[in-house]
């Protein structure tokens, strides 16, 4: 028998061969466990969750002069109803170059209700929506193009804060 004490216990010296044989059983109940774990953590982010969801599906990369920058959001929520939400947008500006007129400074967070009282939004588990921004809401006239990018949350009537969804790099055309 050429088995070792790894833990140098009374048990392994008096019956080496059950010892060892336990400890792969270990290894593998772990390793089941974990398993086990991941499978359930998988399966349940299919699932309409309490707080809203927000996925970004589609955006515009690249905005011309007095063109929109449009995005297609998709929502999801247990016993949705998106009408009355708010949904903010922080843009994040990447030039290095400073704003030459403090006058032009605007805010980087823009903040919308979603509502619609002439066509109230139906209540869903799920849903898409588009958020469009004029270039002469967004642009500052820096002398240079302006590249950008957005994030999105949305944030229900009872104060549940969606995920943050984000933009790769848009380009506003000066």
């Amino acid at each position: 028998m050429n088995l070792k004490n790894r833990h140098n216990t009374k048990a392994f010296r008096e019956n080496p061969l059950i010892c060892e044989g336990q400890f792969p059983f270990m290894k593998s109940s772990h390793l089941l466990i974990y398993c086990i774990f991941l499978f359930t953590l998988g399966c349940s982010k299919d699932k309409f969750l309490t707080n809203p969801s927000l996925r970004l599906q589609s955006y515009t990369s690249t905005v011309p002069i007095n063109g929109n920058f449009n995005a297609v959001l998709q929502y999801s929520q247990k016993n949705g109803k998106i009408d009355g939400d708010s949904l903010t947008m922080i843009r994040h500006r990447y030039n290095l170059k400073p704003i030459a007129d403090p006058s032009q400074e605007t805010s980087d967070t823009f903040l919308t209700i979603l509502s619609s009282s002439e066509n109230p939004i139906p209540d869903a588990n799920s849903a898409q929506f588009s958020v469009s921004l004029n270039w002469q809401f967004i642009q500052i006239d820096n002398g240079e193009n302006d590249t950008i990018d957005f994030r999105f949350f949305l944030t229900d009537l009872a104060g549940r804060v969606s995920d943050t969804v984000r933009t790769g790099k848009i380009v506003l055309l000066h």
